[in-house]
């Protein structure tokens, strides 16, 4: 998404910036994947594809899949990221709360969904990398997009945890407490890096990387934030590349393959705060600048 859309969409609903305000469009059904043997160590990662259209989220590669990490690639209309819910919760409760924070700010319905749901990552349209499926149980996929809350038919994993290598990556960029990034002050402009939401942070976040014109500020950034609305015309630091992530709950992590431009880019997320009145995270100064080389 190009800086001039996001920066816009975020600003004219700020309470809801990545979630939907639309109602359910798919009803959730569940899928079973095919249960198998033991384990074995450090097996072959094996690979799914999530392609989404207007109406429905597919899943390919799932059969006799066991939980572990999984290289995931997605394709279609939109971006898709996978959730696990608790016990007496379901994507149906998950769809209808995201619905009543989206559409009336409801902070105890976003709340309620934070605290029976583990996000586990995913990727925008074009995008690819791995994330972690921790254990057997049943896992939603669903998309967030202009258009509503998308959510596709779940898949039931059973068999032992795959141990699978981790991908070689080439620098990270960490979630920390306190609404702060940790990790690379320099990436390669083509690659791979590992994104983590550290366990102690409370809060869902995700990746937008965002290219800025050399010698751009945080505080630059964090001023127009605060004081644009939907009518104000895109900042003058606001280059075209860019890439985001999906989000990831606190204490998980995925791998993220991305190709961009050489350059500066802000490192944001536009999470829904909880504890503050749905502020996205970007508002409250979760921005940190990072060159790609």
């Amino acid at each position: 998404m190009q800086i001039q859309k996001r920066i816009r969409a975020v600003i004219a609903v700020v309470s809801a910036a990545v979630l939907a305000s639309t109602p359910l469009l798919v009803s959730p059904t569940v899928a079973t994947a095919s249960p198998v043997g033991v384990a074995t160590s450090k097996a072959a990662t094996p690979h799914i594809t999530a392609r989404v259209t207007k109406k429905a989220i597919t899943l390919t590669g799932v059969a006799s899949l066991r939980p572990g990490r999984v290289r995931l690639s997605v394709e279609g209309a939109g971006g898709v990221e996978f959730a696990m819910f608790a016990r007496g919760y379901d994507a149906a409760d998950f769809t209808a709360d995201m619905n009543k924070f989206g559409a009336k700010n409801d902070i105890k319905a976003l709340k309620r969904a934070l605290a029976n749901t583990q996000i586990l990552g995913g990727f925008e349209a074009g995008g690819s990398g791995t994330i972690v499926l921790p254990r057997a149980g049943s896992y939603t996929p669903f998309s967030v997009s202009e258009r509503g809350f998308l959510v596709g038919k779940s898949i039931t994993l059973r068999g032992s945890v795959r141990t699978s290598s981790v991908p070689r990556t080439d620098g990270s960029i960490i979630a920390k407490s306190g609404l702060s990034w940790g990790g690379a002050s320099h990436l390669p402009m083509k690659g791979r890096f590992l994104f983590k939401n550290k366990s102690n942070t409370g809060v869902p976040h995700f990746v937008v990387l965002q290219q800025v014109a050399e010698g751009t500020t945080t505080d630059e950034v964090l001023e127009y934030f605060q004081t644009s609305d939907e009518t104000t015309p895109p900042p003058a630091w606001a280059l075209q590349a860019g890439l985001e992530t999906a989000s990831l709950s606190p204490g998980r992590s995925m791998t993220v393959n991305y190709d961009l431009p050489a350059g500066q880019y802000v490192v944001m997320c536009f999470f829904p705060d909880p504890n503050m009145g749905g502020m996205p995270h970007a508002f409250m100064g979760m921005l940190e600048m990072i060159h790609l080389m």
